[in-house]
């Protein structure tokens, strides 16, 4: 189910999908969006309740260029008051990449209501920005629509050429994947017919305010976010999960994390054959091991069926 949650007076875009199990909530990263996270969602689906969700300023939700301040505290309260609208004390909470970086920050702000942590690839510490959502920040400072447009040209190209850099297996997003990933950011209804030339395409359209958005949240970035968050406050256990062959973020922060968060359990889980999007590469190896690092902590009764293997082909 897709639907909507007004939050903090922005409307918040999600999918809602199972019935039965834990409620988990999906936190996705930059420069994406909950699609991200899709491949996972239809494998947790069969287990648990799980709420994929835009972040603000991304994707379907609302996209405010003024009076939002894109800090992770801030995407930590919407998801609390997400939490609020769907009626659940605590839920597991799971982030990839930015999302990564999200859940440990709302797992440090909001103990009680973190059941348990997934965290995969994190952005943590000072390993960023990196090159390419630094270059996707500077757009925050054309003020004109017309630089910005001129600025943009090359808009789609890049965002392909990101999105592929973080995979092990690029070719594992098709043509029609790449249409779901940029479409927040251009018009691609290629059905309509007509001429980039002529001005009557329905595709290739750059959408500015979009635009604007993601590059107010990735110039937002600040390492201190990280640097300071305190990883002694996280009471939940917490699994880790890197892609042995993710090139942007340094594969010692996983250890790093694991010796801050002091006060609670934490796994450190390997990806082999998986870049920095683990959640497009091995969904089904992504999956199982959440479902397993669920039914440790919190039993088989935790999960609508239990979870017995299948996913991952041996």
């Amino acid at each position: 189910m897709e639907t909507y949650a007004t939050v903090e007076g922005h409307r918040i875009f999600y999918v809602q999908d199972g019935e039965r199990g834990l409620p988990i909530v999906l936190v996705h990263g930059v420069p994406t969006g909950s699609y991200q996270w899709s491949p996972v969602q239809r494998l947790l689906a069969r287990y648990l309740n799980t709420y994929n969700i835009d972040l603000i300023g991304m994707g379907k939700s609302d996209k405010p260029l003024a009076g939002w301040e894109y800090t992770w505290a801030n995407d930590a309260k919407i998801i609390a008051g997400l939490m609020d609208q769907w009626g659940y004390e605590k839920m597991i909470v799971a982030g990839d990449d930015w999302g990564g970086g999200i859940a440990l920050t709302f797992a440090a702000l909001y103990p009680q209501r973190t059941d348990l942590c997934v965290t995969i690839d994190p952005v943590a510490y000072e390993q960023w920005p990196v090159a390419e959502i630094e270059t996707i920040g500077r757009l925050h400072f054309l003020t004109s629509d017309e630089e910005l447009r001129r600025a943009v040209a090359d808009f789609p190209m890049k965002l392909v050429q990101t999105l592929r850099t973080m995979l092990y297996k690029p070719w594992k997003l098709t043509s029609r994947d790449m249409r779901r990933y940029r479409e927040p950011y251009e018009t691609v209804d290629y059905a309509k017919g007509g001429s980039q030339l002529h001005g009557t395409a329905g595709y290739a359209q750059p959408k500015l305010e979009a635009i604007r958005a993601l590059a107010k949240r990735a110039a937002s970035l600040d390492p201190n976010w990280m640097l300071q968050l305190d990883y002694t406050a996280i009471r939940s256990p917490v699994l880790i999960l890197w892609g042995a062959q993710d090139i942007m973020m340094d594969p010692v922060a996983r250890f790093r994390l694991k010796n801050d968060i002091r006060n609670a359990p934490v796994r450190v889980q390997t990806v082999e054959q998986a870049g920095h999007l683990c959640v497009v590469d091995r969904p089904e190896y992504v999956a199982e091991a959440m479902l397993d690092f669920i039914s440790e902590h919190r039993g088989l009764g935790a999960l609508a069926q239990p979870y017995t293997g299948g996913l991952v082909e041996e």
